[in-house]
């Protein structure tokens, strides 16, 4: 075997260690930047006098924690800013705690737009990307943390002394998620019980089939019978909030006034009546309020103030979702974003709402109905539309050719569950369905399955076998699929991600001369809390229109200049990214 020849190039070897030593300084500086201002917050919240004249309610936010970039976990920094600061654009007004027991007890009025603003399970990473935030708002938010985690060395969790240091810069207030977050009564998908481990210890979460929280039940042995008596019980709930609260004492002085029970909507709903006795008591003797539910974003003035109501928002809705989830709780005339204002002129909102931004057109439905938008221009008889749908598979993502709102006839292309649906719609008759094709199934993580399996069951329940359907997808599972259709007067030519390629014959009395865009949910004939939500939005990118000349008719793509703008920044993101995580 031959040997091959090195050329050693000692110029080209130093560039590489400059250009590497000039990318590492320059993520350091990022990393100590970010380090610093998490150690000293010198800013400190400037109080405002705001007109109290609302006697109705208020809406509450919550998140379980802020990631730098796009996180299927957490909300990016960039969403939060932005969802943040629609609110405060159309007059929400942060509230504290204490304007909440006030607002019940005392029937103090609050301001007009009263916005309650919190994050959830003490993450570090949720004060270092919403403190910025918060001080260009001006708002204030809590804080919730889990006692146990105070003497961890576990990074993740804000320490004692981040705490008080956030609550003096009048920017944060706390609250507490509990003592700990442990599993009971934990049955796989064999139907074999693993009693109880805390949620760092959890083996293998895919396999886990039902379990409950530390609070919300007896302990129960292997064929759900309890295995502790009443006074048993009680002693063991007791001895979780006298641990917190005693390790709240010791640490931050103080017991946070509100509380947010692991897990939402069980207490007060179909739990072991004793169980819930003993919980009802140690909350009301601990805590000044209590954050309960998570069934909307609006308290109204009739509500219990041990038995509240926050949105915990998903990381995968765009703005405009979280408004319509508000607008839906609450009924306020809530706004919406809309993006580049040049781009969103040549479009007509039929119905919900739309945000243009760079090469993304994204379409929020209304709730339980269809998001609609119609290109202003009219389009000739043949072209050609290029673009990818890059929504949740779970839900409806449409486009229109050859439409008419006149007579309100088309045909639209649908990408429904991962199936391509065609359909037809002549002037005066209802839709009729033409052609059902069937993509390649995509793989997914059963980790990303959403039910809420902390519930009440029972033995029974437990030897039925896994709840996961492998023919439905979680409802926060994304996957881009690129579209080529080629419209003409008598036909469709559809072509998906180069696997799928159909001719559709098109009615000549559907000679419409515009094109729409369409959101609507899925409507699933189930409980789990899988396909709870009724609001969907479509994300559709690269949408290029051209005739039959190739000239160009509707584009907003990027340029060349912006793809490799774009391609430089996600890699320094992700580069970025990587040190935090690792280090």
């Amino acid at each position: 075997m031959s040997e091959k020849n090195v050329v050693l190039d000692p110029a080209k070897k130093n560039r590489r260690k400059l250009l590497r030593s000039i990318a590492q300084f320059v993520i350091v500086v990022f990393l100590a930047v970010i380090l610093i201002r998490v150690v000293f917050l010198t800013e400190k919240k400037e109080e405002e006098t705001v007109p109290l004249i609302n006697k109705d309610g208020f809406i509450a936010l919550s998140y379980f924690g802020v990631s730098r970039n796009d996180s299927p976990k957490y909300v990016s920094r960039k969403n939060l800013e932005k969802q943040l600061e629609l609110l405060e654009g159309q007059g929400y007004k942060t509230i504290t705690q204490q304007d909440i027991v006030d607002f019940y007890e005392k029937n103090k009025p609050l301001p007009e737009k009263a916005l309650f603003l919190s994050f959830e399970d003490g993450r570090t990473d949720s004060s270092i990307f919403a403190q910025n935030i918060m001080e260009e708002l001006n708002y204030k938010a809590t804080m919730f943390t889990y006692a146990n985690k105070m003497d961890t060395r576990d990074n993740k969790f804000l320490k004692p002394k981040d705490l008080l240091l956030m609550q003096k810069s009048g920017f944060w207030e706390l609250g507490s998620n509990g003592y700990r977050l442990t599993y009971i009564n934990i049955y796989n998908d064999q139907g074999q019980s693993l009693g109880m481990i805390d949620e760092n210890d959890v083996p293998n979460k895919t396999t886990i089939e039902y379990y409950n929280h530390y609070l919300m039940d007896f302990i129960r042995n292997q064929f759900m019978i309890p295995s502790e008596t009443r006074k048993e019980m009680e002693t063991r709930i007791k001895k979780d909030y006298k641990l917190m609260h005693d390790i709240y004492e010791e640490k931050l002085d103080e017991v946070p006034k509100a509380y947010a029970i692991m897990h939402a909507n069980a207490l007060y709903n179909n739990m072991d009546p004793l169980v819930e006795s003993i919980n009802d008591t140690e909350i009301k003797k601990t805590f000044g309020m209590h954050f309960n539910l998570e069934l909307g974003a609006y308290n109204n003035k009739d509500a219990d103030l041990y038995n509240l109501s926050r949105l915990q928002v998903s990381p995968y809705w765009s703005t405009n979702h979280v408004m319509m989830k508000i607008r839906q709780a609450s009924k306020q005339n809530v706004a919406f974003e809309v993006g580049d204002a040049q781009q969103a002129k040549k479009w007509s909102i039929i119905n919900g709402a739309a945000e243009f931004k760079n090469n993304e057109i994204i379409i929020t439905s209304a709730p339980s109905s269809e998001g609609r938008i119609i290109l202003k221009d009219e389009l000739p008889n043949q072209y050609n539309v290029n673009f990818a749908f890059k929504g949740n598979v779970v839900g409806q993502q449409s486009l229109y050719v050859n439409y008419d709102e006149k007579s309100n006839s088309y045909m639209r292309i649908a990408l429904i569950d991962n199936e391509i649906v065609v359909s037809e719609k002549l002037p005066g008759a209802s839709v009729v369905e033409k052609e059902r094709l069937q993509l390649n199934d995509i793989k997914w993580d059963e980790e990303q399955y959403a039910f809420n399996k902390a519930t009440v069951y029972n033995y029974q329940d437990t030897q039925k076998g896994s709840r996961i359907d492998e023919d439905e997808y979680p409802r926060n599972l994304t996957q881009k699929r690129v579209f080529n259709i080629a419209v003409n007067k008598d036909k469709i030519e559809i072509n998906v991600d180069d696997e799928l390629s159909k001719t559709i014959k098109v009615n000549p009395v559907i000679n419409g001369t515009q094109l729409g865009i369409g959101a609507m949910y899925s409507k699933k004939d189930t409980t789990h809390e899988q396909y709870a939500d009724d609001i969907y939005d479509t994300l559709i990118d690269d949408l290029l229109i051209t005739d039959g000349n190739k000239t160009t008719l509707f584009s907003n793509q990027y340029t060349n200049f912006d793809k490799v703008k774009y391609k430089t920044t996600t890699l320094f993101n992700n580069v970025v990214d990587f040190f935090i995580e690792t280090f």
